[in-house]
């Protein structure tokens, strides 16, 4: 593997040293936008270093029954381990993640209680890493990480990087109390402390060409056959989300939505293709589509001799022209999320788009060059009845009648998940025991029903493993600081389903109930 625009520093000079973790595999790690932007926002400053880790493949939890050495996990840039770091800042994304973090600490032989750590720094002894972390799943609810993490950056973190490491340099320099040093940064907005419990703010970059596009990027090539985005050429155009569907994360923890304008990201493609050597670009943002500018954006990169990728199109915003671009762009799959098969619960969900308008949008797909379609959709969903399930087949149904063949239709059907601060945050009732069987027999019919479909190729398998992994997901999405010690547990005892179930018995800690609590209107987190 070669890593275009790779940055060695030499420690000798440096002030701060930043390790910066995706806690999953290197693949998607790099195709992780905030990875490549927090990479290059520190390392633009010459007194700080940036170097990456990743989770290694093929472990075994928890990492103290892993065979493997410690030399697994070094950072890229010069092979050093994680407690040579000041900082270890971790992106977190996914709920799942957690059992990874917890991998990754104790690998490092680094303790997994911020309160251990702590105490071994008011004993005088050779301090542990600051660890710290942010990212979506952090700002959506941070409390079942408290005793894990030292401290949690909530919301953009282009406002306030800057301060903190600021009054890290001043605590370094100084050394002084750690407390000192927290109720430092807890004045700064975005910023929560749980050994503290500081009222905290969602800090918000008001104007999105503060942002800076990396203009050494970090490109990864490789000879893998299977990949990712990890060598395309990343471009943040729009932040949020205007459309406010119900259970999208990023339209209520990314709001307001803001786009970057047209003149600054035409300066970021032209500098993506001054500096570093790609076929491709990637439009990043929730949706790309919105920017009133994008078709505009899209002609720029097409005549500038590259290729395009976004990661979906809502479904109003497929015309005739942004076929043609996709076309001109090579575009192999266009992929929608309707989410669900009615009209009615699509439009509960405030998705206000008719199957009509799907089968049209679909119609000028199948028209076109552009053979593949992929699909998303929600099960579970709050209000949904056997019937809505029926509506997804039917639906696809109609789909493949286009004239769709030969697995040309790739369908993802996942459980939804609740997350705070959403108007479906209190909507965990498929995740009481006693109804998981119907998430259960819901994906089985719709599986049953759609393998008869030639066009059909099916992305979900495994359904039992998926319906309870959404299950722990939810769990850590809505739980509160008490969660925190039967997450410790359920890691310590191999990060398994059977053994969440020991430890919850083992704990006196009832899932069920703590969703029925949830129901009933408690509230663990508020932004």
């Amino acid at each position: 593997m070669f890593e275009e625009n790779l940055i060695i520093k030499d420690w000798r000079k440096i002030d701060l040293s930043f390790g910066l973790i995706y806690p999953n595999i290197y693949q998607l790690g790099m195709s992780s936008y905030s990875i490549r932007l927090l990479y290059f926002m520190i390392n633009s400053n010459p007194n700080y270093v940036c170097e990456r880790f990743f989770l290694p493949e093929n472990i075994k939890y928890p990492a103290s029954d892993d065979s493997s050495p410690i030399n697994r996990i070094r950072s890229i840039e010069t092979k050093l381990l994680p407690t040579d770091f000041d900082i270890l800042g971790f992106s977190v994304h996914y709920e799942n993640d957690f059992k990874n973090i917890l991998w990754m600490l104790e690998k490092a032989q680094i303790p997994l209680e911020s309160e251990k750590r702590l105490n071994n720094l008011s004993r005088k002894s050779e301090p542990y890493p600051l660890v710290i972390g942010g990212g979506p799943a952090i700002t959506s609810n941070p409390l079942p990480m408290s005793k894990v993490f030292d401290l949690f950056f909530i919301g953009d973190a282009e406002p306030n990087l800057k301060f903190f490491f600021d009054e890290f340099l001043d605590f370094k320099s100084r050394n002084y109390p750690i407390e000192d040093f927290f109720n430092n940064v807890s004045k700064i907005e975005g910023i929560y402390i749980p050994s503290i419990d500081n009222p905290t703010n969602r800090a918000v970059l008001e104007n999105l060409n503060q942002s800076p596009t990396p203009a050494y990027q970090l490109l990864s090539k490789s000879d893998k056959i299977k990949k990712i985005f990890e060598e395309n050429y990343f471009v943040e155009i729009n932040r949020g989300c205007p459309f406010r569907c119900k259970f999208c994360l990023s339209s209520f923890h990314n709001y307001p939505f803001r786009n970057k304008s047209f003149e600054e990201i035409i300066t970021s493609i032209k500098n993506g293709l001054k500096y570093s050597n790609f076929e491709k670009f990637s439009l990043i943002g929730s949706c790309v589509s919105s920017h009133p500018r994008f078709s505009e954006i899209c002609e720029f990169i097409l005549n500038s001799g590259k290729k395009l990728s976004i990661p979906s199109i809502r479904i109003e915003h497929i015309t005739p022209q942004i076929i043609q671009i996709f076309e001109r762009s090579g575009v192999k799959t266009i992929t929608i999320a309707p989410e669900t098969g009615n009209d009615s619960l699509r439009y509960e969900l405030n998705k206000k788009i008719s199957n009509d308008s799907i089968l049209n949008a679909i119609e000028m797909i199948r028209k076109s060059k552009i053979r593949n379609v992929k699909f998303y959709f929600l099960i579970g969903l709050p209000e949904e009845t056997d019937d809505d399930i029926i509506g997804i087949v039917t639906l696809l149904k109609s789909i493949e009648k286009l004239g769709f063949t030969g697995n040309q239709l790739k369908v993802n059907i996942n459980p939804f998940i609740p997350k705070l601060n959403t108007p479906y945050e209190n909507k965990c009732h498929y995740y009481l025991s006693e109804n998981l069987n119907i998430l259960l027999q819901r994906f089985k019919s719709l599986e049953e029903e759609l393998k008869s479909l030639s066009s059909i190729k099916i992305k979900f398998k495994h359904t039992k493993r998926t319906i309870n992994a959404a299950r722990l997901q939810t769990l850590i999405s809505l739980g509160d600081s008490s969660i925190s010690e039967l997450l410790l547990q359920y890691y310590a005892n191999g990060a398994t389903m059977g053994a969440l179930r020991r430890v919850e018995k083992e704990l006196g800690f009832s899932i069920d109930d703590y969703f029925r609590k949830i129901q009933g209107g408690y509230k663990p987190w508020t932004i």
